[in-house]
């Protein structure tokens, strides 16, 4: 009984040093992602559409994720997934957002990795206002558009804004 006992303990006491350690993994790769800059770099295959009686416009995009940092940036799907990315104006009007569940991302230090034809669907109802005033307004251009990454760890989700 006393073997069982001491069995059970061990293993909680793993299990408790495990939780512990990927806590610390995912308060350093929150405190890591913070410094990657998202920069879309690229629209392609613009396609206006009417579905179900929705209006809705889709294209693809690049990104240009950039780490300015020293350190290697290296995430894969056992603790990091980047869920989505958020996408607003110069004046932090909602364009759109593109869902990603991407569960590898690996950045070398003071570079940039280039994730290419990501799929956005853009609801025009709720979008075409802003999206037109902006390209109507003459300064449109894709390095004024500020994004917002959501990423879960471990099944808490965190946003970082730029």
């Amino acid at each position: 009984m006393s073997n069982t006992i001491a069995k059970i303990g061990i293993g909680i006491g793993i299990f408790a040093i495990a939780i512990n350690l990927f806590k610390n993994k995912a308060q350093q790769l929150v405190s890591q992602f913070e410094d990657i800059v998202i920069i879309p770099v690229g629209l392609k295959n613009f396609n206006a559409k009417w579905n179900n009686g929705k209006p809705s416009a889709t294209f693809s995009i690049d990104l240009n994720f950039i780490n300015p940092t020293p350190t290697v940036f290296s995430a894969d799907g056992v603790i990091l997934t980047l869920k989505k990315i958020v996408f607003y104006d110069q004046n932090d009007n909602y364009l759109g957002e593109t869902i990603l569940n991407m569960t590898s991302l690996n950045i070398p230090a003071k570079s940039k990795t280039i994730v290419r034809n990501i799929p956005i669907v853009l609801d025009l109802k709720t979008t075409l206002t802003n999206a037109l005033a902006i390209i109507n307004s003459g300064n449109f251009s894709l390095d004024k558009i500020k994004t917002e990454a959501v990423i879960n760890i471990l099944g808490i989700e965190y946003k970082t804004k730029q």
